[in-house]
């Protein structure tokens, strides 16, 4: 391969000068040659890797709040409704994906590793402070629980996201964060499979097995796998170099935080995740409740969560693929819908069967619509130093959700459990989103000109700016996912 690459067809076959005068206007030098370009590499696959241990132990045990809400409505926390105790919960969420807000530009100005080292630290601690809270001191567990774990969570989500992000820059990126994202459905099998067994020691549902003692137990073990997999994400997983540390590499390029809420689309985008949630936390929370009080079977009940997250397994790996074909808000935006779509099957269900279906057909739509959140935000960066930012303020938005959901839906259902109501409002919530998310695409096709650009149009916005990444010169990462990597 010569030295300098040359223009795609899309772009040389043109009958004018136009990418080239820009080029030489902007003076931005020549496109490198591929090989100068590694999309992953040996440590951005094992930064894969740690980002899905971090998973589990994060949303993959916010994941797992259902056998909570449930252990703790029939036994630990009997003295208190579903909806004071959803605020434990939610409060978690809530601080997982809002501290991003805090969390990612402390990222982007390159402080990864002692985020990593004191969350973890953190977690392992209130962890473990959880496991000596006493029966019916709802302030005890809501302070290790609620905001300590939720607290460590965020402080690591965002970022944890956002250097897989520099190191993929590609066609590889969505697979990649799908692939770490699955670690949280994964921790959703586990840890209520875990818990609900460890805890319900002699007996067949919650109230005749489980005890303080046995709960205490259980968070324990919980908390020794939770801190071996802390240790090895913050072991595994690595900066790339040239991109962090405030943008060296690229002439030391600032994210314009001020300029992410002025633009349209990233603000329908980020609408579209936080109506979406409503529609996520529903089921992760109450399901395994819901199966409880519609008379099925205590053992099946026991492993809705693990269905749930199985089918969110599929969700994650499969969508991930198809967006690096077709792009992550082009199948964001049908996930968003079957989510709200499955979120309101709830209503027609009546037998173990129909539980069943339903909540593994929702974890698969709730799987694509996590795994793609993330990559879909940090395709509209205008560069790799504004990823982390950009992915904080969109967690800090769902935050909004995380924090208010659950607590609504508790309300919703009272002592009654009218489940119709919560059913009914998560899911319009998340179909909302999805129209949010519609109107995010149609905007990206008919902005400016009242209709899709055209090919020379787009040849030119693809390729007029480019970066300085490592010393190579390449195409800027646009609002559409194109990167160097895409002139493959």
């Amino acid at each position: 391969m010569n030295s300098t690459t040359s223009l795609p067809p899309a772009a040389a076959d043109r009958d004018d000068l136009t990418i080239a005068e820009k080029q030489e206007k902007k003076n931005v030098g020549p496109v490198p040659p591929m090989e100068d370009y590694v999309d992953g590499g040996w440590e951005g696959w094992l930064t894969v890797l740690g980002g899905w241990c971090s998973q589990i132990t994060s949303i993959g045990q916010g994941n797992a709040f259902g056998v909570y809400e449930d252990f703790y409505k029939e036994n630990y926390l009997s003295n208190e409704s579903s909806s004071t105790i959803a605020w434990i919960g939610s409060v978690q969420l809530a601080m997982l994906f809002g501290m991003g807000l805090i969390a990612g530009p402390l990222f982007d100005k390159g402080h990864f590793r002692i985020l990593m080292i004191s969350s973890s630290a953190l977690y392992i601690l209130c962890n473990f402070l959880l496991s000596i809270t006493k029966p019916h001191q709802f302030y005890q567990i809501f302070l290790s629980q609620g905001i300590g774990m939720g607290l460590a969570m965020g402080l690591t989500y965002a970022p944890t996201f956002a250097v897989i992000g520099h190191h993929f820059q590609g066609r590889r990126r969505a697979v990649a964060m799908g692939l770490a994202s699955t670690g949280s459905s994964i921790g959703g099998i586990i840890h209520p499979i875990m818990l609900n067994n460890l805890i319900n020691r002699g007996g067949d549902a919650f109230g005749t097995g489980g005890t303080s003692s046995t709960f205490g137990r259980a968070i324990r073990i919980n908390a020794g796998m939770n801190a071996a997999l802390l240790v090895l994400a913050a072991v595994l997983m690595r900066e790339k170099k040239g991109v962090v540390a405030g943008g060296a590499g690229r002439g030391k390029v600032k994210p314009n935080i001020g300029g992410f809420l002025t633009e349209p689309k990233y603000l329908l985008v980020s609408l579209g995740c936080v109506l979406g949630s409503f529609g996520f936390f529903f089921p992760a929370v109450y399901v395994q409740l819901f199966s409880t009080t519609k008379g099925i079977s205590p053992t099946f009940s026991f492993y809705t969560l693990s269905i749930l997250n199985a089918g969110s397994t599929f969700g994650r790996i499969l969508p991930g693929l198809l967006a690096d074909r077709f792009g992550s808000l082009n199948i964001l935006l049908p996930a968003t819908y079957g989510l709200g779509a499955t979120t309101l099957g709830y209503l027609g269900v009546k037998s173990l069967a129909a539980d069943a279906v339903v909540t593994a057909i929702f974890g698969f739509f709730s799987g694509g619509f996590i795994s793609l959140m993330v990559p879909t935000v940090a395709s509209l960066a205008k560069h790799p130093g504004e990823i982390g930012a950009r992915i904080g303020i969109t967690s800090a938005f769902c935050a909004i959700s995380c924090l208010t959901g659950p607590p609504i839906n508790g309300a919703l259902l009272t002592g009654k459990f009218l489940w119709n109501r919560p059913v009914i409002f998560s899911g319009v919530c998340a179909l909302s989103g999805g129209t949010s998310l519609l109107v995010a695409r149609l905007w990206r096709t008919t902005r400016g000109t009242g209709g899709s650009p055209s090919p020379r149009e787009k040849s030119v916005e693809d390729f007029e700016v480019q970066e300085t990444f490592e010393g190579a010169t390449m195409p800027k990462l646009g609002a559409d996912g194109t990167s160097y990597a895409d002139l493959k």
